[in-house]
């Protein structure tokens, strides 16, 4: 993977804020879309952190079964092909965050940090924070740029100043 890859990746992870969420249900997989904040954790590497209702399908699914990934792209502007746009699928296991948990405040700083505008949802009762730690990651940054990256390269990515 070249430097200039290195930092495309590590662009889109931290401009972007929403992502698609697949979940497993039942076997089956399920697609939605979800916020998320880059939680930078120094002994155990970047986490995503999401905030998602009990009501929620996915929701459901992470309780049941943690296997999950998220999928970031680089919009499609509509000006080129969008087949060369960037994008990252980062398979992941869901944790989900309880108020008591010692971990809980700096992911719902890093949450909120990110995500202002979303404070009113933690009035709520029924929404829970999920640490979705990263296991592996499928870069793709054009056509014939494509990298499959373990838990603690794509960590070392994003730690790395542009």
């Amino acid at each position: 993977m070249q430097p200039e890859d290195r930092a495309a990746l590590r662009q889109l992870m931290t401009t972007h804020r929403q992502a698609a969420l697949g979940t497993v249900d039942a076997g089956a997989p399920f697609v939605s879309m979800v916020l998320y904040a880059l939680e930078w954790r120094t002994e155990a590497g970047p986490a995503f952190i999401i905030h998602v209702s009990g009501l929620s399908a996915h929701t459901r699914h992470m309780r049941a079964d943690p296997r999950a990934s998220l999928l970031v792209m680089q919009p499609d502007t509509g000006a080129n092909d969008p087949q060369a746009l960037a994008r990252v699928t980062i398979q992941c296991r869901a944790i989900p965050l309880a108020p008591d948990d010692p971990t809980y405040p700096a992911a719902r700083l890093a949450y909120l940090t990110r995500l202002p505008q979303q404070e009113y949802l933690f009035s709520f009762p029924d929404f829970t924070l999920f640490r979705l730690e990263p296991q592996s990651a499928r870069y793709i940054g054009g056509f014939a740029r494509a990298f499959s990256l373990t838990a603690d390269q794509f960590a070392a990515i994003l730690r790395t100043e542009p």
